[in-house]
């Protein structure tokens, strides 16, 4: 153990001046990586919980280098959510979609976890829709389960939105550094709030600059829009300020996005919440479908194709929180479809059971049971322009329970508990079904699969995309580089 966390420390601790050609050193962390590798692949085939894949495309900027990372997410037996690369490999060309399927494909195989994948999440910041579709087909094909085929699912959607504004993110940025990091542009900057000052204008008062993400560029320069119009008048060097119908967009997906900001690249939020956020998200863009925002129509567009892939899976892990269960899929299906809600969630209803009974099954054998699923009422409550969640806790304060209702299957019994409350305070999901494992032990274990799922792929890879990136591994080949990474994620930091 000390000399794991000496290795994790050695790893941290490297300088970009460091001369990586050590043979020695070399050999050190493709020995660590051969032995953890051994060990992981002992402890995935002892784990009885199902996997979930994310399958991300990153560039190395200096080598034009584009790597596949696979990467396993899972909950363990101590309810502890863990991450483990599989494998990080360069890609020779990016549109070989069949190629990229088959080596996933064969990935899985070689962990020898192909009947236990729950999801497969794909960052398509580099596919098309086609691509996707392909290799979904290669990397589901040996998958015998009721329900795999609904766990393809695709979290971009707050970067495709970045994406189709890449021209006036751009100029934002560019605008943002020139009133920060230039002296003239700081003197015109201060000089152009004065006037806007003078001439009644709205001013925030918080009108500093973040830089940090995309969405902090959106956000902090339409706090000074009007400051910015105002300097493209008075001074000739400022060009790149956006013209009226590019701010109007800037609005426009800054509606759309923001409710996407508080949970992109947060790991500690279930994905359970997840649902009603993309039904606010729909909600904004029913609104701007009326507009003349081409984007906005192209947005929506992205947005069905995602809901497609991921409302199911995202839907049985909202039942699964006890804030939430059936009552915010009804919610949110009557969003989403309109008069078509009750139909679709009656199709719902039936892949919650078909879900169920396969976790069951494979405990005991089930016997027959009426079904409370079956006579589910669809009470009425008005969504106006509340929030998802906000117009669920008009029916939590109603919810009852039945004490006598022992009689019932497992799914059933927990459905018919009261929902517990949404008072803002923090909820461990986790240890709350570890708590109640043994009362709901196949409802527990749908929890540990399904709340391991990654709402983001960008955290997932943030920090194996510094790595790759880094001066300091520059002269490393890319087996050496996948040796690398994946051996600093393989090692487990010693618990003081």
């Amino acid at each position: 153990m000390a000399e794991q966390e000496t290795f994790k420390n050695f790893v941290k601790g490297l300088q970009p001046m460091f001369e990586f050609q050590s043979k020695d050193i070399l050999s050190y962390i493709h020995r660590i990586y051969d032995e953890e590798k051994e060990k992981l692949q002992l402890y995935f085939d002892k784990f009885a919980s199902k996997f979930n894949l994310t399958v991300s495309l990153l560039k190395n900027n200096s080598e034009k280098t584009i790597y596949y990372c696979l990467i396993s997410h899972f909950i363990d037996d101590g309810w502890e959510l863990k991450r483990k690369i599989l494998a990080l490999k360069t890609l020779e060309h990016i549109n070989g979609t069949k190629v990229l399927g088959e080596i996933i494909r064969s990935l899985v195989l070689e962990w020898n976890i192909s009947n236990k994948v729950c999801s497969i999440t794909v960052d398509n910041s580099f596919l098309n829709d086609s691509m996707v579709d392909k290799i979904k087909e290669i990397c589901l094909s040996d998958q015998g389960s009721v329900y795999s085929d609904h766990w393809f699912i695709s979290f971009t959607l707050l970067e495709d939105g970045f994406r189709e504004m890449d021209g006036i993110i751009f100029k934002l940025r560019k605008s943002i550094e020139y009133v920060t990091e230039t002296r003239h542009g700081k003197l015109k900057f201060q000089e152009a709030v004065d006037q806007v000052k003078l001439q009644g204008g709205k001013l925030w008062d918080d009108l500093s600059f973040r830089l940090e993400s995309d969405f902090d560029i959106l956000d902090s320069a339409l706090r000074s829009r009007e400051i910015f119009c105002k300097l493209e008048q008075i001074d000739d060097n400022f060009k790149l300020n956006p013209t009226m119908e590019e701010w109007k967009n800037a609005v426009a997906l800054q509606s759309c996005l923001k409710c996407f900001d508080d949970i992109k690249g947060t790991q500690c939020l279930p994905v359970s919440l997840y649902l009603p956020k993309l039904c606010d998200t729909y909600k904004k863009f029913l609104q701007l479908e009326k507009s003349s925002h081409s984007f906005v129509i192209l947005m929506k567009r992205k947005f069905d194709r995602y809901w497609s892939l991921s409302n199911l899976a995202l839907a049985v892990a909202s039942v699964l929180d006890p804030r939430l269960k059936f009552k915010i899929v009804e919610l949110s299906y009557r969003v989403i479809y309109g008069h078509d809600s009750k139909m679709r969630l009656n199709m719902f209803h039936k892949v919650l059971r078909d879900v169920y009974y396969e976790y069951a099954s494979e405990a005991k054998n089930l016997t027959s049971s009426a079904s409370v699923l079956d006579d589910f009422n669809c009470s009425t409550i008005g969504l106006g322009n509340d929030s998802i969640l906000d117009s669920l806790s008009q029916f939590a304060s109603a919810s009852n329970f039945n004490e006598e209702a022992s009689w019932k299957l497992e799914l059933e019994l927990y459905l018919d508990e009261p929902l517990l409350p949404m008072d803002g305070a923090f909820f461990d999901i986790l240890g709350w079904w570890r708590d109640k494992s043994q009362r709901f032990p196949i409802l527990a274990k749908m929890a540990q699969d399904f709340f391991a799922m990654p709402v983001s792929i960008s955290t997932s890879c943030s920090n194996i995309s510094a790595m790759i990136n880094n001066p300091a591994y520059s002269s490393l080949n890319p087996e050496s580089m996948e040796a690398l990474v994946c051996s600093e994620n393989w090692l487990e930091t010693p618990k003081e």
